[in-house]
């Protein structure tokens, strides 16, 4: 018995899966490549969320919510998370002037969040190392914007975050197809939290590879940041970039001169510290038809 398939039916089989990917539930799969080179910087568990717009985890200028000191100095996710779960936003943007402050949104349920760390060592990202994690989200529009967060190391508060709740639309993948690319601490977009002095004696050691070059400065397991707000506030307390060589700066540094650190540098970090990739993972039914699509072609020929 042979079956022969029209392209007419392919065709409405193609259009019936790209119209059910856009009604309900998306698969995609995050993946975050740590660009440090050797002896770079290395990126905590990344938190990354899924929301309708109405998240905004920091401006410039601003002082860091709870959520995001905790994320920021110690590499703690649990309280940022929460509250992205609760439905809160950290800055307050229904006025003309932008404030920082926690304040619950009308999106109180329908995100999704998640920490994608490393899978085969210690939980911060190495450089050079590439994690994924695939995730569900509504393709109704309440999940088309992702945000992320990270403290880099060794730090006592840097961090990356986008400042722009709705820098990144996902609404392109709902067809099921194609990704979403950018890189994140490109030079100059990296962030001081103002919520700590920069001193390496109450810095979260990197976890990796570095803690050799800091034998007297917090990195040796008996000292270093091991719990929170150990070191005084910067005296801004408020968010501000992080310019020129990150470390040069930093208290009880003891003559220690790793220019691989330096993630300002751009001829080191050329794509940034680290890529992220967001891409629509094929529902079953799809790639079905697709195949049977293609068997009609090849049926369709050999007729011919």
């Amino acid at each position: 018995m042979h079956f022969v398939f029209s392209n007419r039916l392919v065709l409405a089989g193609i259009a019936a899966v790209g119209m059910a990917a856009s009604s309900h539930a998306l698969e995609v799969e995050v993946e975050i490549t740590n660009n440090s080179p050797t002896g770079g910087v290395v990126l905590t568990p990344v938190w990354v969320g899924f929301h309708d717009g109405s998240f905004d985890s920091y401006n410039a200028g601003l002082s860091a919510q709870v959520g995001l000191e905790r994320l920021a100095e110690d590499g703690d996710n649990s309280v940022f998370s929460s509250d992205f779960l609760g439905g809160y936003t950290y800055i307050d943007n229904s006025g003309s002037s932008p404030v920082s402050a926690r304040v619950l949104t009308s999106q109180t349920a329908g995100r999704v969040d998640g920490t994608i760390g490393s899978l085969t060592g210690p939980g911060p990202i190495q450089p050079g190392e590439t994690e994924t994690q695939r995730f569900t989200i509504d393709a109704d529009g309440s999940n088309r914007y992702f945000s992320y967060a990270s403290m880099i190391l060794p730090s006592n508060d840097f961090f990356l975050a986008n400042g722009v709740p709705t820098a990144f639309d996902l609404a392109s993948l709902y067809d099921g197809v194609g990704e979403i690319t950018f890189q994140i601490g490109l030079p100059g977009t990296a962030n001081d939290a103002g919520t700590e002095q920069e001193d390496f004696d109450f810095a979260a050691p990197p976890l990796g590879g570095l803690q050799a070059f800091f034998p007297d400065v917090g990195f040796d397991g008996t000292d270093g940041q091991e719990a929170p707000n150990q070191s005084s506030a910067d005296n801004t307390l408020a968010i501000q970039s992080v310019t020129g060589d990150p470390f040069a700066d930093f208290l009880n540094a003891d003559g220690l001169d790793l220019p691989q650190l330096n993630f300002n540098d751009s001829s080191l970090y050329t794509n940034g510290i680290a890529t992220i990739t967001i891409r629509a993972v094929p529902e079953p039914g799809s790639l079905t038809v697709l195949g049977l699509g293609g068997l009609a072609l090849i049926s369709r020929r050999r007729r011919r």
